[in-house]
């Protein structure tokens, strides 16, 4: 594509990003806190470990059906292992332990991208889920029952919708994948968004943000909060200025693959 073509490109790709309406700042989230969110963490060298010994608390599971077990892997088979294994069991162990995943003590997430929405693949996270106390409990019309560890549903709309409409209590609620500033409040079957990066922003995450471009960054947060829901931008720029921009601008897990880099902008002294 010569320079022309990429500009006009560009152009056209930013007018069809919305621009958000204003609301007012708030330095209070649903959670009052941000957290360093693994992408793709089973994909480091000891899923889970790596994660929660740089002190990550928030990481992501990609999922699909695997027979009649619950894989983990980015593409389908081959598969690191299953969710129970990598994930569940360690996690239990934990707590079991302990009495808390986080030496801090704090909440710890667990985001499963559901990767398919087979009926087969939800009734094994629904089954699953459903044998470990250690797990947030959410209810229709009551608060949620904190646990060690909070899951939340992801990727396949279709799959994760059915999930969170299933009979109270539910181990696990939902985000969506789509925002808009006239959402309805957050209840306990939708409590979070993971957003595209590039459906809203248009920063590249190096230099300094643009002032219309942290504008933009927070409405969306502010937007967010005032429904009463976390944010999770994913596709996000991999550089400490982005970390840095998104953990000042309240966005509530900030996430990558680099957890050193991330780990380290969060130990930077205001």
């Amino acid at each position: 594509m010569n320079r022309a073509l990429l500009v006009s490109a560009l152009v056209v790709f930013a007018a069809c990003q919305p621009v958000l309406p204003d609301v007012p700042r708030s330095d209070a989230g649903p959670s009052n806190a941000v957290f360093k969110h693994a992408h793709n963490d089973y994909e480091h060298a000891r899923p889970l470990f790596d994660a929660l010994d740089a002190g990550f608390e928030s990481v992501e599971v990609d999922v699909w059906l695997d027979g009649s077990d619950i894989g983990v892997s980015h593409t389908g088979a081959p598969f690191k292992g299953s969710l129970r294994s990598l994930y569940l069991e360690p996690l239990a162990e934990l707590v079991r332990r302990q009495g808390r995943v986080l030496r801090s003590g704090g909440p710890f997430f667990v985001w499963l991208d559901l990767k398919q929405g087979d009926q087969a693949l939800l009734e094994l996270i629904a089954s699953q889920l459903g044998e470990y106390p250690m797990l947030t409990q959410f209810y229709d019309d009551q608060p949620a029952a904190s646990g060690a560890v909070t899951v939340i549903l992801t990727g396949h709309d279709a799959g994760k919708k059915a999930l969170a409409s299933r009979a109270a209590p539910r181990p696990f609620i939902r985000d969506s994948n789509s925002y808009s500033p006239t959402d309805p409040p957050s209840d306990g079957r939708w409590g979070a968004y993971a957003l595209n990066y590039g459906a809203f922003m248009q920063w590249d995450g190096r230099g300094v943000i643009p002032p219309a471009q942290q504008r933009q960054l927070d409405n969306l947060v502010g937007g967010a909060h005032q429904s009463g829901r976390q944010l999770r931008l994913y596709a996000s720029p991999e550089t400490q200025a982005w970390w840095r921009v998104a953990k000042a601008s309240g966005v509530d897990f900030v996430g990558g693959d680099d957890l050193a880099g991330i780990a380290g902008v969060f130990a930077e002294r205001p």
